[in-house]
């Protein structure tokens, strides 16, 4: 997919003519996955990403990177020279960078701004740009909005756009009688999602199994709430070890609080898709994403199946909830041998998937 608010801001860090002192901070999502240039400003620059996938990818290809939930608290107040920004799909990221841009830019250092008109990119520059005390300076090149602001006002804490307390994680879905903590900078951090609880509605009702379940895996596991909700069920009292897997640096740090806030035994693996785990266990269970920054993308769920097929032991099951509109029954069929359809409701299916 050709995003052309990135492609802009890797336009604008090929141009620079940087001095050796002169410091830099690329902030980039997944919008930037298989798409990152070879290495720019190795000295100067830090690439700061949330997604395992693509600092992964740039530390391949020579930057310097860090991969955490957007955490700049160990960057000094007015040290940056210019920072770097594609916007993000959750407002609350955005607010958050925004924000922080703010405090760690110099007097008269500069903040690069894209992203895609429909994304709301306009506005936020309006907003960074009142904070800064810059000018507005937007250039629209057909779909895209850009800017780039310069820094002539104070950090002022009491003024900060609203980031929903982007730090905290915090309770949710008190009523589902789970103990769920969650934050902003996931999607749909604040709710349960109406597949994954379907998906946990149907593994309640699964038949009785021939041998007890003793291993499982959550793969794209979100804050953890397939594992939490699972874990309270019957069926899988006998799971002794849980592994969740995410690339997104958020869900990771959730789901390792959730994990302990429940008294689970397990383990929480950065990888992409789970390709890193050798385990093989008795059940996975997964909601897996199907959009690729702001788009669709057929290839992810293709990566789910063929993780899951490696990640399942002999005799195990998987079970997949996907929108009704993903094919996933056909694209899971050169990989495995037993694919049932256990519900279709219209909005979601799951599918149960053996070896």
């Amino acid at each position: 997919m050709n995003d052309l608010p990135l492609n802009w801001i890797t336009q604008e860090l090929t141009a620079l003519n940087a001095d050796k002192n002169a410091r830099f901070l690329w902030c980039t999502d997944e919008n930037a996955l298989n798409t990152l240039p070879t290495a720019l400003h190795q000295e100067q620059l830090l690439v700061l990403t949330n997604r395992w996938d693509v600092a992964e990818q740039a530390k391949a290809r020579g930057f310097t990177t860090a991969f955490n939930d957007f955490d700049c608290s160990e960057i000094a107040d007015n040290s940056l020279d210019k920072i770097f920004y594609r916007v993000s799909k959750e407002k609350p990221v955005v607010h958050h960078l925004l924000n922080q841009a703010w405090r760690c830019l110099k007097p008269g250092g500069q903040l690069l701004l894209a992203g895609y008109k429909n994304e709301g990119t306009k506005t936020y520059i309006e907003k960074i740009a009142k904070l800064l005390g810059s000018g507005k300076n937007i250039v629209k090149n057909g779909p895209v909005y850009s800017a780039k602001l310069s820094k002539y006002t104070e950090y002022d804490a009491a003024l900060l756009l609203d980031d929903s307390d982007y730090r905290q994680p915090r309770p949710i879905a008190l009523d589902s009688g789970l103990k769920l903590l969650s934050k902003p900078g996931l999607f749909g951090w604040n709710k349960v999602d109406a597949g994954s609880a379907l998906l946990i509605e149907q593994l309640k009702q699964l038949s009785p199994l021939p041998n007890p379940l003793n291993t499982g895996v959550d793969l794209g596991c979100g804050y953890g709430y397939l594992t939490i909700a699972a874990a309270s069920l019957d069926i899988c009292k006998s799971i002794n070890h849980w592994t969740l897997t995410d690339n997104n640096a958020a869900a990771l740090q959730l789901a390792q609080q959730n994990l302990q806030h429940n008294q689970l035994n397990g383990e929480v693996v950065a990888a992409d898709a789970g390709k890193s785990i050798r385990a093989k266990v008795d059940l996975l269970l997964c909601n897996p994403p199907f959009h690729q920054g702001f788009g669709i993308d057929g290839d992810l769920t293709d990566k789910f199946l063929l993780s899951a097929k490696h990640l399942l032991a002999p005799q195990g099951i998987a079970l997949f909830v996907v929108n009704q509109f993903i094919p996933l029954e056909r694209k899971a069929a050169p990989l495995f041998s037993q694919i049932k359809v256990v519900i279709d409701n219209g909005s979601f299916k799951v599918i149960q998937l053996g070896l």
